[in-house]
């Protein structure tokens, strides 16, 4: 006989874990933000100044713009990621059990990310400037049969910031910026429903073999039922720029953004098995009804250090080092309205990473400018027992060329392209909802196996300076 807890038998069968998959910056963070810093894989984006995307990277330097501008970007990320499966299993207390599936899966696709920024002068030494971009978000799917579907079968997360920011040019040297952000966040998670593991938690009565005879096999998928999940919010943050400018040739970057607290408000939707929700009514149950949700999610602050110095009339060398406060990211918990639905939780125990490039730029002729970059990101999961089958990231390496054409005095085309190689990622996650990720809860789903990926990235970006 399986005696499994009631409440922890339902957080392993619908296993909402984190928000989306992000294989192209730490966590789910874009760095996105403009498409002429890609080609440099953002070296310096701190410290350049050469078009209204410094809204974003440091807002200090919209001084350095000559009259009204405007920029509008687009990114198409395609990320192609393969699971191979090295034992995923549901924990019992006899015993692991095997879930039904494929061996292999393939999450991976192509998530699109739009910019836009203005920024116009106010007098010789106030600039003010508008910025709106997604600095969070991505989107990932599986298979429904896959081996992990009751951690996760699809997500779907967009944050969108709108940026108003100020800039004051306080002596020849020194120039400092600020701005408040205004970020709404959706998100959209779900996952697969293990029929056989919720049976033996309530009307099975403890014993899995009274599920096994009325025909619910834990980890059969044709049994499965489903949840969905869907949320919002709506927070303010704010980000402080100072630019730095020892010699004409020469431009040091600091800015920092801070840490934004979402709480998120939305539904849960759920569909369950004919079989199990028939037991379920008959035995006066109210789990898996259709309620309200709230979860609460801190995205983290970060804190960029960049330089850009000009050798010649055609060689201008960039640098950066950007620090990301991960470890804001402790937990996800799901709170659901409803006394016999209890909580989902996913520890997270993500650590604070750095991100340093280098990068530069030629200036081939009076129209065109050539770029190339080299980055190293670090990925805040802290081992395997964390990873999720929504975050299969791991540290990545940047490759990234670019150039920029000047069609007009007044107009700019520029383009990027980076290719993101990441280390082999392990999984051994076993949706624990203990701070010990050894000790699977019963009924959880862990998933264990390896995610192979890499990422393609393609920006394009107009520019417009107005008369």
């Amino acid at each position: 006989m399986n005696l499994l807890p009631k409440h922890l038998v339902t957080l392993g069968a619908f296993g909402i874990s984190v928000l989306a998959s992000s294989a192209h910056a730490g966590g789910f963070a874009l760095i996105e933000q403009g498409a002429s810093g890609l080609g440099n894989a953002y070296a310096g984006a701190g410290a350049v100044a050469s078009d209204t995307s410094t809204v974003w990277f440091n807002p200090a330097g919209i001084t350095e713009l000559d009259g009204r501008q405007l920029s509008i970007a687009a990114h198409v990320i395609s990320a192609n990621t393969k699971f191979n499966d090295r034992g995923t299993s549901i924990s019992l207390d006899a015993g692991g059990g095997p879930v039904s599936g494929p061996d292999t899966a393939e999450p991976g696709g192509e998530t699109f990310i739009p910019n836009f920024y203005y920024v116009a002068p106010i007098n010789e030494k106030l600039s003010y400037g508008l910025g709106i971009s997604v600095p969070f978000g991505s989107s990932t799917e599986y298979d429904a049969d896959w081996k992990g579907r009751y951690t996760t079968v699809k997500s779907g997360v967009s944050a969108i910031d709108i940026n108003p920011v100020i800039a004051y040019r306080v002596s020849d040297k020194v120039r400092l910026g600020g701005g408040i952000s205004i970020q709404t966040l959706s998100a959209e998670l779900e996952s697969a429903v293990d029929t056989g593991i919720v049976c033996a938690g309530t009307i099975g009565a403890g014993d899995i073999n009274n599920c096994l005879s009325a025909g619910l096999t834990p980890g059969f998928q044709p049994n499965d039922g489903y949840g969905a999940i869907d949320g919002d919010s709506t927070s303010i943050g704010f980000n402080l720029g100072l630019l730095f400018i020892p010699q004409p040739e020469t431009q040091i970057g600091v800015a920092f953004r801070s840490e934004i607290s979402h709480e998120l408000e939305g539904n849960a939707d759920f569909t369950t098995n004919d079989t199990l929700a028939a037991a379920l009514a008959a035995g006066g149950s109210t789990l898996f009804q259709d309620v309200p949700i709230k979860g609460e999610i801190d995205l983290p602050a970060s804190l960029s250090f960049s330089v850009a110095h000009q050798m010649n009339d055609k060689i201008q060398l960039l640098g950066d080092a950007t620090w990301t406060g991960w470890s804001s990211f402790e937990e996800l918990r799901i709170v659901y309205e409803s006394d016999s639905q209890p909580d989902t939780l996913s520890i997270q125990d993500w650590e604070d990473v750095w991100r340093v490039s280098a990068g530069i730029n030629y200036q081939l002729n009076e129209k065109v400018t050539l770029r190339a970059g080299l980055a190293l990101d670090q990925e805040p999961i802290p081992s395997p027992q964390r990873r999720t089958a929504r975050i299969p990231g791991n540290d990545r390496t940047w490759v990234a060329f670019g150039a920029g054409y000047a069609i007009s005095k007044n107009a700019t085309l520029d383009f990027g392209f980076t290719h993101l190689s990441l280390d082999e990622s392990a999984i051994d996650n076993p949706n624990s909802i203990t701070d010990d990720p050894s000790e699977p809860a019963p009924g959880a789903t862990t998933v264990r196996g390896t995610f192979d990926s890499s990422v393609n990235i393609i920006s394009a970006q107009f520019s417009w300076k107005f008369n």
